[in-house]
């Protein structure tokens, strides 16, 4: 789906990621680390239990001796009778048939702060074998620990704590430096005063002209059909406007059962050129209400209940479109809108 081209008379941009932030599941668990070297860790029920929704999340910033938080999100529908399932003001924690107390619901369906000592006796449990079993009410919930040993030793590994007292698995005395903390990138971004959209409808001269040119850009690997497709086109080109004499372009990529993605590219005011262009990265455009910067936006569902999300965003800095923001949601374990939402990639954001 990610594919950025920059044609090569651009100027190399002078920003780059301090880190490269990475998702990956292990089983039932999936760690996702963002470009400061904070990292999240996610398990959920096992795949044959969807009947009670559960998810415990870790989350370790990079740094010596950072202390780990911990929270459960519980999910308040069965979702195979879809049956409402009532809960208690607090819910207990049950780790190997002994309990671990409780902790107070944030709200009916949301997360719930576990103290230091339930966190760390569930950080030793998952090292061998744990059984989590979170009760409240008609709520009761079975964590899975298939994954979560592997998710804490790559951990370990990416923020460089590998035999190193503040490991999780593979603990040692070695005194090396462990990995710091990264700087948020900080995105400079133009605030655009003529944000008059134009539509250029089949038919006309431009629209076939500016088509051409778009489809002429685009990679024939690509996942574009419907861009060069009559019958599929939906028949628009949007052009929004930008700044030093360029406009963005966009037009269908792709439409599928239940998401599609638009073929953006950025192109001079004579509608003769293009420069940049993303061929399914983001479905959206538009200018913030309150800076008037353009942002481009993907948010994309993997399969159509919506329990499992990825995103991602991008705004005009005056010469090209910078990525702002990475995200997702997790793996697709029932939550609508997914569980949590794990970033990769952050940054700040200044508009001038």
């Amino acid at each position: 789906m990610k594919r950025l081209f920059w044609l090569a008379q651009l100027p190399v941009v002078a920003f780059a990621t301090p880190l490269d932030g990475f998702e990956k599941t292990y089983q039932d668990w999936d760690l996702v680390c963002d470009n400061t070297g904070t990292c999240r860790m996610a398990g959920y029920q096992a795949e044959n239990t969807p009947d009670h929704i559960i998810s415990l999340l870790f989350t370790r910033a990079a740094g010596e001796n950072t202390p780990i938080r911990a929270q459960f999100a519980l999910w308040p529908y069965n979702n195979e009778s879809d049956k409402q399932l009532k809960f208690e003001e607090t819910s207990e924690i049950i780790l190997n048939g002994q309990s671990l107390g409780t902790v107070q619901n944030l709200s009916d369906y949301t997360t719930a702060e576990l103290n230091s000592k339930q966190t760390t006796a569930l950080l030793t449990a998952l090292k061998t074998h744990a059984d989590i079993q979170v009760v409240s009410g008609e709520f009761k919930g079975k964590l899975s620990d298939k994954g979560a040993t592997a998710a804490m030793l790559k951990m370990d590994e990416f923020q460089q704590r590998l035999n190193t007292p503040s490991a999780l698995i593979r603990q040692g005395q070695e005194k090396h430096a462990v990995l710091a903390p990264q700087a948020i990138p900080q995105v400079k971004a133009v605030r655009i005063n003529h944000r008059k959209t134009i539509e250029l409808k089949q038919g006309e001269k431009k629209f076939t002209e500016v088509l051409a040119l778009l489809r002429e850009s685009d990679d024939p690997n690509s996942a574009c059909s419907d861009l060069h497709s009559d019958t599929e086109l939906d028949g628009q080109i949007t052009l929004y406007p930008l700044t030093n004499g360029k406009v963005l372009a966009g037009t269908i990529c792709v439409l599928g059962a239940y998401q599609g993605t638009v073929y953006y590219a950025v192109m001079n005011n004579k509608l003769n050129k293009v420069e940049q262009v993303w061929d399914s990265e983001y479905n959206y455009a538009g200018y913030d209400k309150k800076t008037h910067a353009l942002m481009l936006t993907g948010t994309f569902k993997a399969r159509g209940i919506g329990d499992c999300w990825a995103g991602q965003e991008a705004i005009w800095n005056g010469e090209r479109f910078i990525r702002t923001k990475e995200y997702t949601t997790g793996s697709c374990k029932g939550f609508a809108g997914g569980a949590w939402q794990l970033p990769i990639f952050v940054s700040n954001i200044k508009v001038k």
